[in-house]
């Protein structure tokens, strides 16, 4: 485990606040969290405690903030990408705890977020979900934009300098020349996860394309972890993940999603 203090500061009510970035493995953040999100849904809970835990440190890279006061976790955020070129990036999971909200804490951990996004990290786009307008201008600051520009939350996109400024753009390049061959199957892992669960999903939501329900491949993978079934990565020759295939050992009906230009 890596831990650096980025911010301290001091909130209205005369508590110190102080801000840690934790580099997975940390198993002791992994079991400590499990209190603080007992309420959370079963997906997210498993994916923050196991990638603390670093189950997944092979093919993905993970950043955790966590803000403390007392040594109590009182509030976290997190992105993370795969470990190839270029990768996408998914920023999210956002939470501070109810007797410590309107203190600025959620604020002071996306700051931190941000800069760290842009100054350290190879990622060429961050991409989350919100629905409230809030909370989406709050990440308007710190340069995310909606997919859909007059739309006040939802899905959101954040490049790098260099990258197109709209979504709209960014998914016509990233795909651009990907789907003329033959995509190939390869074991699901979750080293393209987040080009899969944001990229891919935001394209189809652009494309009024998106099934419903959507269905996960993060929950995909771990029914595969779980022995459930099979579960396949489409990539084009180039290395760009086009889709994916979960196939249950019940015999029941397969599930996923493919790039509508995606040949198999």
């Amino acid at each position: 485990m890596t831990m650096t203090v980025v911010d301290q500061f001091t909130t209205h009510c005369g508590e110190v606040v102080t801000i840690k970035l934790i580099i997975p493995p940390a198993p002791t953040y992994a079991k400590d969290i499990r209190g603080f999100l007992a309420w959370i849904d079963a997906e997210n809970f498993r994916s923050i405690t196991s990638r603390l835990a670093g189950l997944f440190h092979d093919v993905s890279d993970d950043r955790y903030f966590f803000a403390e006061i007392d040594g109590e976790i009182v509030g976290q955020m997190w992105y993370g990408w795969g470990r190839h070129d270029q990768p996408a990036a998914n920023f999210g999971q956002v939470f501070v705890a109810a007797r410590h909200r309107k203190k600025g804490i959620a604020e002071r951990l996306f700051a931190v977020f941000s800069k760290h996004f842009f100054d350290n990290s190879p990622p060429i786009a961050a991409f989350c979900t919100t629905g409230s307008e809030w909370v989406a201008n709050i990440y308007r600051a710190g340069g995310f934009r909606t997919i859909a520009p007059k739309a006040g939350c939802g899905p959101l996109y954040c490049p790098k300098p260099g990258q197109p400024e709209t979504f709209a753009e960014f998914t016509d390049n990233f795909y651009r020349g990907q789907c003329t061959e033959r995509a190939l199957a390869i074991p699901g892992t979750m080293e393209y996860r987040h080009e899969i669960d944001c990229v891919l999903k935001f394209t189809l939501i652009h494309k009024g394309l998106l099934p419903d329900p959507f269905p996960s491949f993060q929950q995909a993978f771990y029914d595969h972890c779980d022995g459930k079934g099979d579960l396949q990565v489409f990539m084009s020759p180039h290395q760009r993940p086009l889709g994916w295939r979960f196939t249950p050992s019940d015999g029941s009906a397969p599930r996923g999603i493919m790039h509508p230009e995606c040949k198999i």
